[in-house]
């Protein structure tokens, strides 16, 4: 392993060349430089035009619903020409000081407001505040702003252009909603569909009735928000494919009538679009789609609109048959391919950022050892000094308590000879030895006598305090090397936290990534099956199975040298 010095160049490297999306472009999707993958969604939803679908990009992106998608699918006919409902009426003007009559012209500022962006609401009175709050609690944010937006704000400049064409005096009122409850037809269907005037071009159905494409929608509705799985019926007859083929499209009518739908959340459909009704192609056709991703649990292929269950002998032979093809197994080839090619990618992200956060352990580790091995060294030559300090010290006491014992000893030789009466210094002079001599005499004796024991007690003393000055000590450097340990706890607790935050990260940007991938695996399947039907001319039910991911790769998977993340890679460190 390097020292510090060696790898001191891999301080100033970050993580997030390992999250980059170039990256991940050019090493795992193979994508030249300058392209990502948007441009690759915009040349396979091309191919898929050119293929006969419509809007490839719910393909792609099917958990948000396009807008242009939803402005395509709006129907504008004569007879909804005014049929501006209650919600976008009042959303699409801020000058309104009473609630807008049903016979006021559908002429209305929202013709100068931008199509991208929903106008902002006005409500003027109680019940029309309620009735906007349950429809807010009940619609999705994004189909609100379809169909307050987009739908109104379209059916107002169709009406303008329609007012600028025909003169004002030819233009009818419409009929107020409330009698056209006294207009149903009496037989046995009650749909409130029936109060639309018939299509002279609508087929004539079992029960008598003529249709319009707005009553085809309201039974559409009507089927969809029963709690039992049913398909369209009037008079309790199923409509015909015929005739749900004029609102819907080839693979709608798939769903309604082959596979049993679930009745969808869709309370909120009464409130939006562009008919009297409140229901337009906007409204039912998300629904349809909404229960087409749910039809495939793993898959958000929105053509796969049955199961290999729910489709018949003959289907099921014609499917196992197109699995069979050729050009088919060179599609899943590939498919397999690149699933291995973006694992192996994914395993060397995950290694290199394991490796990148190595780097901060591994430098803590060795900063911790050199720090005790240098402190320890400190503690050894603290410890000697004190030691020798002391020993000092009490040879310096020694030494005085030496001078002591002589200075004691000589002062009693002098004491002795004086109270002996005799004078060595001068003979001549005689003195007289009194009490008091005899008595300092004494304690000079006594003095003496216990002077080693008094010089033994201050050297115990003497060395009871060095003592203790040696633990305080030894105390001291260990709180010091425990507040190394410490330190590094909380720098190695803080460097795996930093680890397993852009773990998840790094997961969630796999999971998202590996979404994208089958999203377009799930359009070029389409582009496959509407060529496949289009060759042959039938059409091919059930779903098209994806290629497995392959199981995690091995951790300790080799990296390419010429690979950016080959600098994370542990063998660099």
């Amino acid at each position: 392993m390097p020292s510090v010095a060696e790898g001191d160049y891999l301080v100033n490297l970050t993580s997030a060349p390992i999250f980059d999306n170039a990256l991940y472009h050019s090493e795992a999707l193979n994508l030249p430089d300058g392209q990502n993958e948007d441009d690759l969604n915009a040349q396979l939803a091309l191919l898929a035009c050119e293929s006969g679908i419509e809007d490839p990009y719910r393909y792609l992106t099917p958990e948000t619903p396009n807008l242009s998608t939803a402005m395509s699918m709006i129907t504008l006919c004569s007879e909804e020409r005014s049929s501006v409902s209650i919600h976008s009426r009042e959303t699409q003007s801020t000058g309104m000081t009473s609630h807008p009559s049903r016979t006021s012209k559908d002429h209305t500022d929202g013709e100068h407001l931008p199509v991208q962006q929903p106008p902002p609401t006005a409500r003027k009175s109680s019940l029309v505040d309620d009735y906007g709050s349950v429809m807010d609690r009940t619609r999705p944010s994004v189909r609100h702003m379809h169909s307050s937006s987009t739908a109104s704000h379209t059916t107002s400049l169709v009406s303008n252009a329609s007012s600028l064409l025909n003169p004002p005096a030819q233009k009818h009122k419409r009929a107020s909603g409330l009698f056209s409850l006294f207009r149903k037809d009496s037989r046995s269907c009650t749909s409130k569909s029936h109060s639309h005037h018939g299509n002279p071009q609508t087929p004539k159905l079992e029960c008598g009735h003529i249709l319009s494409k707005q009553a085809v929608r309201r039974h559409i509705q009507d089927a969809l928000e029963k709690k039992t799985r049913v398909v369209p019926t009037c008079c309790g007859k199923p409509l015909p494919r015929a005739v749900l083929a004029t609102v819907l499209t080839k693979r709608e009518v798939d769903v309604v009538t082959l596979a049993a739908l679930p009745s969808p959340d869709i309370a909120s459909l009464q409130h939006s679009g562009c008919s009297e009704d409140g229901m337009s192609q906007v409204d039912i056709l998300p629904a349809l789609h909404a229960h087409a991703h749910a039809q495939t649990p793993g898959s958000s292929t929105i053509a796969q609109t049955a199961s290999s269950q729910d489709i018949g002998p003959m289907d099921e032979e014609r499917l196992n048959l197109a699995l069979a093809n050729e050009a088919f197994k060179i599609l899943k080839t590939q498919q397999k391919e690149q699933f291995e090619r973006v694992s192996r990618f994914e395993a060397c992200q995950r290694r290199a950022l394991s490796g990148y956060h190595s780097w901060p352990r591994n430098r803590l580790t060795r900063k911790l050892e050199s720090a005790k091995e240098e402190m320890s060294k400190e503690h050894a030559a603290e410890l000697e000094c004190l030691d020798e300090s002391q020993i000092l010290a009490e040879l310096d006491m020694r030494k005085v308590h030496d001078i002591e014992a002589k200075n004691a000893a000589t002062a009693l030789k002098h004491m002795e000879a004086y109270c002996s009466g005799s004078n060595p210094g001068n003979p001549d002079v005689v003195h007289a030895v009194t009490e008091d001599d005899r008595g300092k005499l004494a304690r000079q004796r006594r003095l003496l006598e216990k002077l080693p024991a008094k010089q033994d007690s201050a050297i115990n003393v003497l060395r009871a305090r060095q003592e203790k000055d040696t633990n305080l000590r030894r105390l001291k450097q260990q709180a010091e090397l425990q507040q190394l340990d410490a330190d590094y706890e909380r720098d190695k607790r803080a460097a795996e936290e930093l680890h397993l935050k852009e773990s998840s990260r790094l997961d969630k940007i796999i999971e998202s990534r590996r979404q994208r991938l089958t999203h377009r695996w799930d359009l070029k399947f389409e582009i496959w099956r509407r060529d496949w039907e289009s060759q042959h001319g039938n059409p091919l039910p059930g779903r098209f199975p994806h290629e497995q991911w392959p199981v995690p790769a091995d951790p300790n998977t080799p990296v390419d040298s010429s690979s950016t993340l080959a600098l994370y890679t542990d063998e660099k460190v």
